[in-house]
């Protein structure tokens, strides 16, 4: 089959990946949208080609010169040149030479440069951010893990200082224990996180292109883990280890050590002084934003250091209701969590985090979905919306396509151009069609008449305050718009209105003014009186048969608006995720290590006459009971965040989602249930007399 370039404009041709994945062949018809507008031509040639766009999911189509001139620059002119060096020049040297030659508005790159995909720092910082919340939450479950294991290892640790080790040796010999399983765990996680960035890396390259090549061995990396890995788990060790070499020699002569019960008075006002300048610097922070990345923390901090009062309270409430539901299982279960506050705030602080973290972002955008569908629904009056895809264009034509289809009863573009009064100085404008404009619009006239926008401009009023206008002020500049030449206009303010905050229309001009180039944002459409306005928006479709156009009634286009917000928070979850599980591992941690301390007791509660089911129904609640702790906390303090953080926010009303806060509870309470499984099963399978001769307590 013959290749050739392309020689008209219903010839183009394609690069080898897009041909490929389409399945295009030298001589196929194909069909593509040009601003807006769609056509078929036929392929000619397939082409390779260096792109970084392409390895991104890009499609290259080439067509001959004058057709891509008058198609995508009908002002005339290029948007980018691409030089070629002369042998042994290298690209270095022809970038330095070109920058002198040309003015600096314009900007001269390497083609190793423009190839090398440059990583998102937003996107980068986002990822570490979450990262940093579950090493956090993490934090809790190593020093939880060693405070149990210190108060295990007592008679041990005695022991060895009995025998002559001094306290500094069982607090290198403790670290030591942190640095060889943070060691462990750092070597897991990097080759865990390798797989995963495999997997993701194939997956989107199904979508995107072929595969991006992995450093999964880069020094950087490496260090960065090691680091990370060994040092947190030796700073979370580090108070538990202390703890451990303080215990006294003469404590190895004794046949138990029961645990001291310390005083919370001074943990208490610490915790309620750090609460409390927390709370004020975040009140504050509802006039000032940045006062709150300062406030959150310091509130969170002081309930964690509070949460042992609080879980005392709460379990203190939650005995008579347990008590009268599950008899004496319920008792035993508070009393339980209640015998070592610190311990049990511990845990609930791995989940209470996450959780809070959950709840304030599910807030807030929860909130900011909400305003964008009010603004949707009520920032203009037409029964369709019609807009393009991201990255398309509507085409001028599809105004005049949409005034022919049998139901539509009137038409509006909205065309964003602009005026330029001076110096980087712009009127925004928006053309509109000037008959049906007070229609589709939500505008109460101030001043003048919206009848004579035909020949004119109509501003809102915050705009004639902005640029001191009024009836009959001339507003004169070059009309500008993307793709178009700059056109002169000269036009008297004919009108001055006052319109909702949800209408985003600061100035109006005629849609005859607006250059033929310019693309329309939006086109609005008003149904025929009796017209059902989904019949309708399924005929626009079918007669249209544009992929790039999205037509939605007003109700579809208001919970598009809200969805964009929900993809956010679901990707969110998935990152917060990681947080909850470690969290919920904590949870099972504490109880798994709790049975264990609790053999002999677990068996005389067998000796007494309780079953294994009834055992391990003691265990089930307790899990509940700690797991609910930090929700309770978490979810209360994450929806108050959520809250300061929406107020801060002018014109966003505060939506408290209820469904998702639900779900959160309902999600808890499957954590503690589950949480207790291995441990109630492991204490009910223990024989009694075995338990009951024990030592371990």
């Amino acid at each position: 089959m013959v290749t050739h370039d392309p020689t008209g404009p219903d010839q183009v041709a394609l690069d080898r990946f897009t041909a490929e994945r389409a399945g295009y062949q030298v001589g196929d018809q194909v069909r593509v949208i040009v601003n807006g507008a769609v056509r078929q031509v036929k392929v000619t040639g397939i082409f390779t080609a260096d792109d970084a766009r392409l390895a991104g999911g890009g499609t290259l189509v080439a067509f001959d010169l004058k057709t891509a001139g008058a198609q995508f620059a009908p002002a005339g002119g290029y948007t980018t040149a691409d030089l070629v060096a002369a042998p042994g020049v290298s690209q270095d040297a022809i970038a330095t030479s070109v920058r002198a030659a040309l003015p600096r508005t314009f900007i001269a790159e390497t083609g190793t440069s423009l190839n090398s995909a440059p990583a998102d720092s937003k996107l980068i910082e986002i990822l570490l951010l979450f990262a940093a919340v579950a090493l956090f939450v993490a934090v809790f479950l190593v020093a939880n893990m060693f405070t149990m294991l210190a108060a295990a290892r007592a008679r041990e640790n005695a022991l060895l200082r009995a025998v002559g080790a001094s306290r500094r040796y069982v607090l290198r010999s403790v670290l030591a224990e942190a640095a060889v399983l943070g060691l462990i765990a750092t070597v897991l996680g990097y080759l865990l996180g390798i797989g995963v960035a495999a997997v993701l890396n194939r997956g989107f390259s199904v979508i995107n292109g072929p595969d991006v090549p992995l450093r999964v061995f880069s020094a950087g990396a490496l260090a960065a883990a090691l680091g990370v890995g060994v040092g947190v788990t030796m700073i979370a060790a580090y108070v538990p280890a202390r703890r451990a070499a303080a215990i006294p020699p003469i404590a190895a002569l004794r046949s138990g050590l029961p645990p001291t019960a310390k005083s919370l008075r001074r943990r208490n006002i610490i915790g309620v002084v750090t609460f409390l300048l927390g709370a004020m610097v975040t009140a504050a922070g509802i006039e000032s934003q940045d006062l709150m990345y300062l406030g959150a923390p310091l509130l969170m901090l002081g309930l964690i250091v509070l949460t042992p009062w609080l879980g005392l309270g709460l379990t203190k409430l939650l005995r008579g209701p347990l008590t009268r539901l599950s008899g004496m299982r319920g008792t035993l279960a508070v009393e339980n969590t209640r015998r070592n506050p610190r311990r049990t705030a511990a845990t609930a602080a791995t989940l209470m985090i996450g959780l809070s973290v959950c709840a304030a972002v599910t807030v807030m955008i929860s909130s900011v979905a909400a305003k964008d569908a009010k603004e949707t629904a009520a920032g203009d009056n037409a029964d369709i919306h019609v807009t393009a895809i991201p990255f398309s264009d509507l085409s001028s034509g599809t105004t005049t396509d949409l005034a022919k289809v049998p139901g539509v009863q009137a038409v509006s573009p909205l065309t964003p151009v602009s005026v330029k009064l001076g110096e980087r100085r712009f009127l925004q404008l928006t053309a509109v069609d000037p008959g049906s404009a007070k229609d589709f619009l939500p505008l109460t006239v101030q001043a003048g008449s919206l009848e004579r926008l035909a020949d004119g401009i109509a501003v809102s009023t915050a705009t004639a305050a902005e640029y001191d206008l009024k009836v009959g002020s001339e507003v004169s500049g070059p009309l500008q718009s993307l793709g178009a030449a700059d056109q002169p206009v000269s036009l008297p303010v004919v009108a001055v209105y006052n319109a909702p905050e949800s209408v985003d229309q600061r100035a109006l001009i005629p849609a005859r003014l607006a250059p033929k180039t310019a693309s329309p944002q939006t086109i609005l459409v008003k149904a025929a009186p009796g017209q059902d306005p989904v019949a309708l928006r399924e005929r626009i479709q079918r007669t249209l048969a544009n992929p790039v156009l999205t037509v939605q009634t007003r109700a579809e286009a208001a919970d598009a608006a809200s969805s964009q917000a929900e993809e956010f928070l679901n990707i969110l979850y998935a990152l917060l995720s990681v947080s909850v599980l470690i969290g919920a591992l904590g949870v099972v941690n504490t109880m798994t290590m709790s049975t264990m301390e609790r053999v002999r007791e677990i068996g005389l509660l067998g000796a007494v006459g309780l079953g294994r089911k009834q055992v391990g129904s003691v265990l089930r609640w307790e899990s509940v009971i700690t797991a609910m702790l930090g929700a309770v906390i978490g979810l209360v303090a994450g929806c108050a965040l959520g809250a300061m953080g929406v107020l801060s926010q002018k014109g966003v009303p505060l939506a408290v989602p209820w469904a998702q806060l639900g779900v959160f509870v309902l999600v808890t309470l499957v954590i503690g249930v589950l949480a207790s499984l291995w441990p109630a099963r492991t204490a009910a399978r223990t024989p009694i007399l075995t338990a009951i001769h024990s030592d371990t307590e």
